[in-house]
């Protein structure tokens, strides 16, 4: 009996004395590369849960395509971050598939983002309603009431502003980190949106397609939801997905229940979801953009 206690105490002491030398550590913003991801912390193929980030990964089907929706919890607003390529002066110049992208920062969970890049000069760039910022830096401060913008504040919170002017930005009660101008909200303040006319036809909200979006379920909660197109095939029985259009991937996204606010994000073959650096959303056709840039969540779970 005393050495089963002494055993006991042992082992108390070594879990208290790991405490000690472990602890949830916010990231400085300024930090480009992450820590390596710890793979002990992946608990199954689509699932990984450490003490200070988790995410979990689920597959469906909805009106005959197939989706995938991403929960993910932190516990420092700091785990929540962009990554964009190019220089301090201008961004998005070095478009590369998402995979690397992710793999370079050491992201635990990423997906595609905006369309970043505001070279003048680089072909099929548009700045027009823009408003980009990224880490805390503006490169871009164009938004004129015909684009619907996300922000993400230091507190880790999505707001979206609709048909967002300078004006609301500057208006904003907060401390901007990143902004992002690609569109529109899909849910918003809890209400769902379903009319997108006001962007346009032109826009493709009526189209069939790949679509992508992020969101906030709660305090430092978030989903990402991701939709195939009618170029990939349900895995359930291998025939074509039909695709969805913004008002079905809007009916999808809020059906999910407790979604806050939701952006839908850019689509088609630039519509990534990346999980342990590999691309989740392949189902059978490997077509693929090179991007600009990724929104990705990071641990914040320090061991020495």
């Amino acid at each position: 009996m005393r050495n089963t206690l002494l055993g006991i105490l042992v082992l108390l002491s070594v879990m208290v004395l790991t405490l000690a030398q472990a602890e949830v550590t916010p990231i400085p913003w300024d930090l480009e590369v992450m820590n390596e991801v710890d793979e002990k912390y992946y608990i199954g193929e689509r699932e990984y849960e450490d003490p200070s980030l988790h995410v979990v990964i689920e597959e469906g089907i909805f009106n005959d395509t197939v989706y995938l929706v991403a929960r993910i919890s932190i516990q420092d607003p700091t785990q929540l971050r962009s990554y964009v390529t190019g220089n301090g002066k201008q961004i998005g110049t070095y478009s590369k598939y998402a995979t690397d992208l992710a793999k370079h920062v050491n992201a635990v969970f990423a997906i595609s983002g905006d369309v970043a890049n505001i070279d003048k000069n680089r072909k099929g760039t548009t700045r027009t309603g823009k408003h980009i910022t990224r880490a805390f830096t503006t490169y871009l401060a164009n938004a004129t009431g015909v684009l619907d913008i996300l922000i993400i504040d230091d507190q880790g919170d999505m707001t979206i502003l609709p048909r967002c002017t300078e004006e609301d930005i500057a208006a904003f009660e907060g401390n901007i980190v990143s902004t992002y101008s690609f569109g529109p909200a899909i849910v918003l303040n809890g209400e769902q949106i379903t009319d997108f006319s006001y962007r346009g036809t032109a826009y493709g909200a009526n189209t069939k397609a790949q679509r992508i979006c992020i969101g906030q379920t709660g305090p430092l909660e978030y989903i990402a939801v991701y939709s195939a197109g009618p170029d990939q095939r349900k895995p359930t029985d291998g025939k074509k997905c039909k695709g969805l259009t913004m008002t079905e991937f809007s009916d999808l996204v809020y059906s999910q229940g407790d979604v806050i606010n939701a952006y839908n994000l850019d689509g088609g073959t630039s519509a990534w979801m990346v999980f342990r650096n590999e691309r989740l959303n392949i189902y059978g056709n490997k077509g693929r953009n090179a991007i600009d840039d990724i929104i990705y969540f990071a641990s914040a779970w320090q061991e020495e």
